[in-house]
């Protein structure tokens, strides 16, 4: 039985999904299953895993999100250790022979993730070492607040523990962006330290139109998870008054940011509803009125622009 599952779920992925294999089967560290599970593409991707026989499991489903595929691809890994890796991205030969090696030496750590690389759509390097090079906060530790603030972990940079999936559970199939940070918190919270290489073992491509470039979809995501972390009562019975503080004042910073775009976008109606609720919670702060009135002007001003344009003479 391998000690280490690799798992890549793939969608619609096949001009990059080769490289990502390739990148997996050359790992210095062998004792490693590779599992793939096509999400219902409609491109060449099954052809493609097809070539590679015996040295993949594979796996399709009709369409459900990256979180189910991961999770499918879960219920039949056997390691003792799960190592994520997205279609698109790729590794460094070392990497799951160096993070083994840490877990191995670091039993209070559930996880442990690296130093990363950016690449662009044609495999070139955009950033070397992108955590140092733009200076992002490092999670590592027992560091239940920092990751509740904000996560900068990169999904196939993690090398995880199985008993951490085991007692975190899966990943929340209700969230199309953030279900990997959803997964790290959970992780924490079950009292599980976070550990850190500081050295690139991966290779993140940024893609032009991808998921992650929805910055409204990303905050409705971060909202969905902070209401759950205020619901659940492992949150509210085990953890100190400031951790709820820190998710309370999150869920009101996503909400507030996710009004602005709304406003922005023209979504006056969903404006003014999140505003609202934002009014019940804090009835004392001024500049949600001023806010509140900004989206009742703003949606009278297009009212009236669609009116002037719907009356005005056709040109000949």
């Amino acid at each position: 039985m391998p000690r280490v599952s690799v798992i890549i779920p793939t969608y619609n992925c096949e001009r990059y999904l080769g490289r990502a294999i390739e990148s997996a089967l050359k790992q210095s560290y062998t004792d490693h299953e590779i599992l793939i599970v096509d999400d219902g593409s409609t491109d060449n991707t099954g052809d493609l895993l097809d070539r590679y026989g015996t040295k993949i499991r594979h796996f399709r489903q009709s369409n459900r999100g990256v979180s189910a595929a991961r999770n499918l691809a879960l219920n039949h890994a056997t390691g003792e250790f799960i190592a994520y890796l997205d279609a698109d991205d790729m590794w460094y030969p070392q990497k799951l022979q160096l993070q083994v090696a840490f877990l191995d030496s670091k039993k209070e750590c559930g996880l442990v993730h690296t130093e990363v690389s950016v690449i662009d759509e044609d495999d070139q390097i955009v950033h070397i070492c992108f955590n140092g090079e733009t200076q992002r906060f490092i999670p590592q530790g027992h560091c239940l607040a920092d990751m509740l603030r904000r996560c900068h972990i990169q999904t196939l940079t993690v090398l995880e523990r199985r008993e951490c999936v085991n007692r975190a559970g899966l990943f929340d199939e209700r969230l199309p962006i953030a279900q990997d940070y959803h997964h790290w918190v959970k992780v924490v919270l079950e009292g599980y330290a976070i550990g850190y290489l500081p050295d690139p073992l991966g290779k993140y491509r940024w893609r032009r139109g991808s998921l992650m470039g929805n910055q409204k979809r990303f905050l409705e995501d971060l909202v969905v998870i902070y209401e759950s972390l205020l619901k659940e009562s492992r949150i509210i019975q085990n953890v100190e008054g400031d951790m709820l503080r820190i998710v309370s004042h999150e869920l009101f910073s996503k909400h507030h940011q996710l009004a602005y775009l709304e406003r922005a976008g023209g979504q006056y109606s969903q404006a003014r509803k999140r505003m609202r609720h934002l009014i019940r919670n804090r009835p004392g702060t001024v500049g949600l009125y001023v806010e509140f009135l900004k989206t009742c002007v703003g949606d009278v001003l297009d009212r009236g622009r669609k009116m002037v344009a719907g009356n005005a003479p056709e040109s000949r």
